[in-house]
């Protein structure tokens, strides 16, 4: 099987179909991402082709330091807030640990995170997380992409990635729990 590298650099070349084959290797999960990014189908839809779109015109520009889902998944992500500049300004309250650890219920049960069976309580609690906490955690979670890989999608130091993916975490599990008592 040829490597993402290898089709992206004969992509470059203006190989159409080496550039269908890693499109049909990821459009499931630029999909995912895209869509846990945004509330509407339309709008994931419309984020994944101009991603693809971008990938296709800069396939030249992928220097194979990481992965190219990596790579893609940040293309996707711009494409998704280019989309969503009218709402950038609005403030994000941030919770301390103690309340963010009280409302996910530090030591009552174990952590849905390694425990989910609920996966439509999963889906609801996702969808009313902030768009940033819901493309950290399915980066890191779902993707499964490293630490370092989600630091440097997102533009951020390794210690800030893992402050803001806990607190992430321990809204997703407040969220969770809200959802499975009906809150």
């Amino acid at each position: 099987m040829i490597g993402d590298s290898d089709l992206l650099t004969q992509s470059a070349s203006g190989d159409a179909q080496a550039f269908e084959a890693f499109v049909l290797r990821h459009r499931q999960a630029v999909w995912r991402f895209a869509r846990s990014l945004t509330r509407d189908a339309a709008a994931a839809e419309d984020a994944l082709q101009e991603a693809f779109l971008a990938a296709w015109r800069s396939a030249g520009s992928f220097r194979g330091e990481g992965p190219a889902l990596a790579w893609m998944l940040a293309i996707t992500r711009h494409a998704v807030y280019r989309q969503h500049r009218a709402r950038a300004g609005e403030p994000e309250r941030m919770e301390s640990l103690a309340e963010l650890g009280e409302a996910a219920g530090w030591g009552a049960d174990p952590d849905p995170l390694d425990t989910l069976v609920a996966q439509d309580e999963v889906r609801r609690a996702l969808a009313r997380m902030a768009v940033e906490d819901r493309e950290l955690l399915l980066l890191r979670e779902v993707e499964g992409l490293s630490n370092e890989a989600c630091a440097g999608l997102l533009g951020l130091g390794l210690p800030a990635l893992k402050s803001r993916l806990h607190r992430a975490r321990l809204r997703f599990v407040s969220l969770f729990r809200g959802e499975r008592h009906g809150h």
